[in-house]
């Protein structure tokens, strides 16, 4: 099986590098996204002290409502992760930029529900 998934990855390109391009667009696509929002900062905010290049794979936002975000989202469709106060969305390969946009729209909607 894994010599299976290395032969895909070679015939598309999915090099370590273009992985990690693709990964620093989309996180970068959220964060701009998520920034145009304009939420108040108590209630939804991010890291801006640690450059977009420097974040892995999760844009990490902090909440007080991370539990209660997460699980509104999950009844829309976007899956999250969350640790303590801080949801956390890690966008993958398989996500398209319409799908990126659709999870910020999601979490607007969530937002906007009483806590």
């Amino acid at each position: 099986r894994a010599e299976a998934v290395f032969a895909f990855f070679a015939e598309h390109g999915l090099t370590a590098q273009a992985l990690r391009r693709l990964s620093q667009c989309q996180v970068g696509r959220l964060a701009a996204a998520i920034d145009a929002l304009d939420v108040d900062p108590a209630l939804l905010d991010r890291d801006r002290s640690v450059g977009l290049e420097a974040i892995g794979g999760f844009l990490s936002l902090e909440t007080p409502r991370a539990p209660q975000l997460s699980e509104a989202l999950r009844t829309r469709g976007v899956s999250t992760d969350v640790r303590g106060s801080l949801l956390r969305l890690g966008p993958a390969p398989y996500v398209t930029d319409a799908q990126l946009d659709e999870s910020v729209s999601c979490l607007a909607e969530a937002l906007a529900e009483p806590a």
